[in-house]
């Protein structure tokens, strides 16, 4: 954010716009460059500072269409642990239990994740023949809508206040088997935990419940502990590839990494907050975000987009994808691919961005003022010593 430098009189000797499209950046530029991620080589137009001074990039505006949906790869699947009829399942296996897309209430990603829990439940090795799905039940909706006696004058209605905490319950028509039911939100999967109002787990070799579950001989019904959440990411953020003076907790430069230091040194150039239809910003004059590079020669930068765990937008952080939310394919398995995984290339992932450059003075450089040493006088060949002068002095 906004700072001061420290050195006195601080003076802006030349400022340069960079106005920055990603849109086709990898037709009309580098090849390599994507739409959240791109790479400008200033060629012919290199910029250099001189002694005592320094290059700091600030962000003018920025803008972004909201291409992203609420709940995608990083926040909407975990764990599940059980067993059926007394067999344990295979260990730690990983599924969707939201499926991805925007959702307007809480109580539509409760519902969503109940049906997703009893099909993978239906779809057990072992699951007993001939038992179906018979319910699904939103507690909270239920219990808001439910009578009490005496209260006739408004039947229906209890004004019970809206908690946004998950409690659903699936029922099936006879007994499902399932004992010892553990659903495990672990950080290394994303941050289903957050959405579901459940408990983060770090240690997948353990693999806690992140959730209170009680069963019956036909029903299972799961509650979180704490309030759901719509979004997970409420900004994205804007780094670049060059040496800076910022700096960042940890968790933003990486969630699977284990720093000494809880501050590292930062490429983040900006976070920019999301609404319903784009990812915007526009700074004032004194540039609300902005780097001092360490370097004095600026002849190349990267550009590139990611959450706030330095992951991919969208996507998981090796997903070898170039699209965040789209059409999705057949599942071959249950992390479903896209129909299409070019929208970093072709469809509409991209920015568009103007960032100011200028040339800072901070201080004045100490070089030497005074006049140098008068030339000797011309050598006597008589005395037999011949001394040779220069610019500055003997030597």
């Amino acid at each position: 954010m906004a700072q001061t430098s420290r050195f006195e009189g601080q003076q802006i000797v030349n400022s340069i716009n960079l106005f920055v499209d990603s849109e086709r950046a990898s037709v009309v530029g580098d090849t390599q460059s994507r739409g959240d991620n791109i790479h400008l080589g200033f060629e012919g137009n290199t910029i250099e500072c001189k002694d005592g001074e320094v290059i700091r990039l600030s962000l003018v505006d920025f803008h972004m269409p909201n291409n992203q949906y609420n709940i995608d790869a990083r926040n909407s699947q975990a764990t599940l642990i059980c067993s059926v009829n007394g067999t344990a399942m295979a260990a730690g296996v990983v599924h969707t239990f939201v499926s991805r897309g925007n959702y307007y209430d809480t109580d539509d990603i409760a519902v969503n994740f109940a049906n997703n829990l009893a099909a993978r439940l239906l779809a057990l090795t072992g699951f007993p023949g001939g038992v179906t799905l018979s319910t699904i039940v939103n507690n909270n909706l239920s219990a808001q809508t439910t009578t009490t006696t005496g209260f006739t004058s408004i039947s229906g209605i209890l004004g019970k206040p809206e908690k946004k905490l998950l409690d659903v319950t699936i029922t099936f028509s006879g007994a499902h088997t399932i004992t010892n039911l553990k659903i495990s939100c672990q950080s290394a999967n994303g941050e289903l935990y957050l959405v579901l109002g459940g408990e983060r787990g770090d240690n997948s070799t353990t693999l806690a419940n992140s959730f209170k579950i009680t069963t019956t001989s036909t029903s299972i019904t799961i509650q979180g502990y704490y309030p759901m959440q719509l979004i997970t990411e409420p900004h994205v953020y804007l780094r670049c590839t060059l040496g800076q003076n910022g700096l960042e907790s940890s968790i933003l430069g990486s969630d699977e990494t284990i720093y000494n230091n809880d501050i590292v040194a930062s490429n983040i150039l900006a976070k920019i907050a999301r609404t319903s239809e784009s990812f915007s910003y526009a700074g004032n004059q004194s540039g609300e975000f902005f780097v001092t590079l360490q370097q004095r020669k600026l002849n190349s930068i990267g550009l590139f987009l990611t959450d706030s765990k330095s992951r991919p937008i969208g996507r998981a952080k090796n997903a070898g994808t170039g699209t965040s939310a789209g059409l999705e394919g057949t599942a071959t398995s249950d992390i479903i691919p896209y129909e299409s995984e070019n929208q970093s290339r072709l469809g509409n992932l991209y920015f568009t961005a103007t960032i100011r450059i200028d040339i800072v003075k901070v201080y004045n450089p100490n070089i030497l003022q005074s006049e140098p040493p008068a030339m000797p006088p011309f050598p006597s060949r008589a005395s037999g010593v011949i001394t040779f002068g220069s610019p500055t002095g003997f030597r």
